[in-house]
């Protein structure tokens, strides 16, 4: 699943069978682990759930209790998703792929396993954006990374 994707997710609590909250953005950790959600909660505001305490499912995130729901207080977080959006992504020989437009998140373990490329509006169109499997990817400098595949040996 793409972490763009999960924006205004709607967050189902399986004992009270109700949407409780929606998704406001995905934390992604320096492990390229999901650390955690953060959800608007009618009412309340800005809460989060731990990766341990919910379930992707494909329409939704689904959660056992209003347990699971904890306070976010201070608001900032330091995740891998917004301080990697953007950056370029080069073959070996040189060649600029295109730059990281998203991540790719494993519902399963909740690891980040792919990165979404872009290559510009009518590349995207035409051939769609790319998809390379993060251990593909050396992070070279802070904004730059080199894939170990060529786009056409992506397809």
């Amino acid at each position: 699943m793409k972490i763009r994707n999960m924006k205004d997710m709607p967050v189902f609590d399986r004992q009270r069978a109700e949407v409780v909250a929606r998704v406001d953005r995905a934390v992604i950790g320096d492990d390229c682990q999901l650390a955690y959600l953060v959800v608007d909660v009618p009412e309340r505001g800005a809460c989060m759930i731990l990766k341990d305490d919910l379930q992707i499912e494909e329409e939704s995130v689904v959660i056992e209790g209003w347990e699971g729901i904890k306070s976010y207080a201070h608001g900032e977080e330091s995740s891998i998703y917004e301080k990697k959006i953007g950056d370029s992504v080069f073959d070996y020989q040189g060649k600029e792929l295109g730059v990281v437009s998203d991540f790719i998140l494993s519902p399963y373990n909740m690891q980040v396993w792919g990165l979404e490329v872009s290559s510009g509006a009518i590349l995207d169109l035409l051939e769609g954006r790319l998809e390379l499997p993060l251990e593909e990817v050396a992070w070279k400098s802070p904004g730059s990374s080199i894939a170990n595949l060529e786009r056409n040996d992506m397809k």
